[in-house]
C-alpha cells in the first residue's frame, strides 16, 4: 500500500479532531460538567467577556486575578478530564476544516487538537507572573534565549507589555497554535503511532447511528435505513451503536 502524502496524513488528522469533538459532545457526562461550568461562571463571562472572545474590552488587573485564580482551576479539570484544549459548548458545530465562528468573522478552532498530556495545559496559571516586575523579569530571559539559532521544535517569542494580560495571554496562546501546527506539518514522522487504527470510513455511520438510537429509532429501523443491502442489517447496526457508544464514553482520546 502507497504511503500516504503529507498533506493526506494532515487532512487526517484534521478529520481525526473533528470526529473526537463530535464523540465528546454527544457525552451526557461532558454536557453536565459544561453546564455546571457555565452556570457557576456564565454572569461573569456575560459581563467581563469570554476568555476566547477577541471582541471584548480587554480584562482588568483584578478581574484577570479572579479569572487565573478561581475559574481557570474549574476550567483545567475539565479539559484534563476530557483531554481537551478549552472547555467549548457541546453545541458547537465545528466545520470539518476544524473552526467555528462564533461571530461574524471571529472563530476558534477544535480543541480536541490536542495531545491528552497537553490538556488543559493552557488554564495552567500556577506559576503565571502576575506582576509587572516579574513580566519584566520573564521578558529579559526571553530576550536572552532569543540569542542565537535555536532548534524548530523550541519557540521563544516577544509580547508587548504594554498590553492588557487577557490580550497577552491570547496572543501568546494563538502564537503557540500556531506555530505547533506548522511545526506538526512539517515533522508527520514525529507525530505519536496510532493507538487505534483509524476507521475514518465509518465514524460517520457511527454518528449516524447513536443519533438515531439515542432519538427513540428501532435497531431493525436504523439497519434498514442505513444497511439496507446487508443481509446482517440489524446486527450490524447494533454493532455500530455499540462502537460508537465506546468513542462517545472516552473511547474518543485514544483515536490519533
Amino acid at each position: 500500500m502507497p504511503k500516504k502524502s503529507r498533506h493526506q496524513r494532515s487532512a487526517d488528522n484534521q478529520s481525526v479532531a473533528w470526529y473526537k469533538w463530535e464523540f465528546l459532545r454527544r457525552n451526557p457526562e461532558y454536557r453536565k460538567n459544561y453546564d455546571s461550568f457555565i452556570a457557576e461562571f456564565g454572569s461573569w463571562f456575560s459581563e467581563h467577556g469570554y476568555w476566547y472572545d477577541q471582541t471584548t474590552e480587554p480584562w482588568s488587573q483584578g478581574n484577570f486575578r479572579f479569572f487565573a485564580s478561581v475559574i481557570a482551576p474549574r476550567a483545567k479539570a475539565i479539559c484534563e478530564k476530557w483531554a481537551i484544549s478549552d472547555p467549548y459548548s457541546p453545541d458547537w458545530e465545528f466545520t470539518r476544516k476544524g473552526v467555528y465562528f462564533y461571530k461574524p468573522h471571529f472563530e476558534v478552532f477544535l480543541p480536541t487538537e490536542c495531545r491528552k498530556d497537553e490538556a488543559g495545559r493552557l488554564w495552567d496559571f500556577s506559576k503565571w507572573p502576575l506582576s509587572q516586575d516579574e513580566l519584566e523579569r520573564q521578558l529579559s530571559e526571553y530576550e536572552a534565549a532569543e540569542r542565537g539559532p535555536r532548534p524548530d521544535h523550541e519557540f521563544v517569542t516577544m509580547l508587548d507589555l504594554r498590553l492588557p494580560l487577557k490580550a497577552l495571554l491570547y496572543e501568546a496562546t494563538e502564537r503557540i497554535k500556531d506555530r505547533k501546527r506548522r511545526y506538526d506539518r512539517k515533522h508527520p514522522a514525529m507525530r505519536t503511532v496510532p493507538a487505534v487504527r483509524r476507521r475514518l470510513n465509518l465514524y460517520d455511520v457511527y454518528l449516524k447511528v447513536w443519533d438515531l438510537a439515542t432519538s427513540g429509532e428501532k435497531f431493525e429501523y436504523i439497519g434498514a435505513l442505513l444497511f439496507p443491502r446487508e443481509p446482517q442489517r440489524l446486527q450490524r447496526a447494533k454493532d455500530s451503536f455499540k462502537r460508537a457508544n465506546e468513542l462517545v464514553n472516552g473511547g474518543y482520546k485514544e483515536l490519533r
